[in-house]
């Protein structure tokens, strides 16, 4: 009797908590299932989407300082696209649970997108988030887009500034956009933050040297940097960059390129230059097979869209047109929203006396950038002078 008598007001205390975590389990739980059940039409998420939230909000109602309340809240809201309201949920989520991580950079991430940047690099601070910001920036510059990296580097840069890598990136975005006083000073803090026994302090003076123009000085720091790192690809990639760009040894930036790839078979960027390479020679078959695990839309759709344009543009150039096309077409279909691949298209079109299909091409083109002065004069040489009210030509 008195153990009863005593676990009744200590089930009275408890409650709160276990009402609280009994909603939010099962508010994660229909959560889920709108997100992810295949089997669900638009209705019927957005039906467990609001008993979700409805949980969520009941969870709250028990104990208003659960933290994880408001952020799986804060999800309902993003799957609803209700910014603001998401954002003030997460705000809350941050504040009752400083320790939670994804809460403070989902924070930051709602926080950015108001333009509140000195506020979002506090709460990406919170969650070390300099690593994804690094790992975004990789795949854009992967992809052929150094201003949306440099972006990413630019805020990993301050959320971890005193991290080598977090320059060293920015600096090679910086490089690709021209801007190589920039990049030059963003390689010498790189260099200056590596301790001095890191293997990687070699392939940052070579970086120093390349920007500044100083070729010999900048191959023997990679040369040294590879036999300090011999697993390490990116030495090898940055040797066969320099041989291809600056000293002009096509042979020996090749076999740079493929020791790099041997390193590791996903080094993007070195099966991008040596495609290049084999197109620039006009071995087709070897830019296709350098290039064949991009050639697939797992490995994304602008990536793959640019593999298939490379070996596209050398089959035409071979006269294999008809192969060609067909790689072209891909890349296009790939990015249907892309007026550079579609481009290429209707140019690799004009190309095999395709004139239909050319001026349906350029014609997409302008649709998607009416001030696309290429697909303009391109369909003026074709003899398309528009069309007239009444719709003939």
């Amino acid at each position: 009797m008195i153990l009863a008598g005593l676990g009744l007001p200590l089930f009275w205390l408890l409650r709160p908590l276990a009402a609280t975590v009994v909603h939010n389990n099962v508010g994660s739980v229909l959560l889920n299932r709108a997100l992810l059940a295949p089997d669900l039409g638009p209705q019927q998420r957005t039906a467990r989407a609001v008993e979700a939230g409805q949980s969520f909000q009941t969870a709250l109602a028990w104990d208003p300082l659960n933290g994880q309340a408001y952020y799986n809240l804060a999800a309902v809201y993003d799957l609803w696209q209700d910014a603001p309201s998401a954002g003030r949920a997460l705000s809350r989520a941050a504040v009752l649970d400083p320790s939670d991580i994804s809460a403070r950079f989902r924070h930051g991430q709602a926080l950015a997108a108001h333009e509140q940047e000195a506020r979002a690099i506090h709460e990406w601070q919170a969650a070390d988030a300099a690593v994804y910001f690094l790992n975004q920036g990789s795949v854009l510059a992967s992809e052929g887009d150094p201003t949306g990296a440099l972006e990413q580097y630019e805020r990993a840069l301050a959320v971890a500034p005193d991290l080598p890598e977090t320059h060293y990136h920015l600096g090679q975005a910086l490089s690709r956009l021209g801007r190589e006083k920039e990049a030059l000073a963003a390689f010498e803090w790189a260099a200056a933050l590596e301790p001095p026994s890191s293997p990687r302090r070699h392939l940052l003076q070579g970086e120093v040297h390349a920007t500044r123009g100083e070729w010999a000085a900048a191959l023997a720091a990679y040369g040294q940097a590879a036999e300090v790192a011999p697993h390490d690809p990116a030495p090898h990639y940055r040797m066969g960059w320099l041989l291809q760009h600056r000293l002009d040894d096509s042979d020996g930036a090749i076999a740079r390129f493929e020791w790099a790839i041997r390193l590791d078979p996903e080094y993007v960027s070195a099966r991008l230059a040596l495609a290049q390479l084999y197109a620039e020679q006009a071995r087709c078959d070897e830019v296709g097979r350098s290039l064949a695990p991009l050639l697939v839309p797992d490995a994304g759709n602008r990536l793959a869209g640019q593999a298939h344009a490379l070996v596209g543009r050398c089959l035409l150039d071979q006269g294999r047109g008809d192969e060609g096309l067909w790689h072209l077409e891909q890349a296009a279909d790939l990015n249907p929203s892309s007026a550079h691949y579609l481009l290429i298209l209707a140019q690799g079109y004009s190309h095999e006396f395709h004139y239909h299909e050319a001026i349906e091409a350029h014609l997409r083109v302008l649709e998607l950038q009416p001030g696309n002065s290429q697909a303009k004069e391109a369909l003026e040489e074709l003899g398309w002078f528009g069309t007239t009210e009444d719709g003939q030509q």
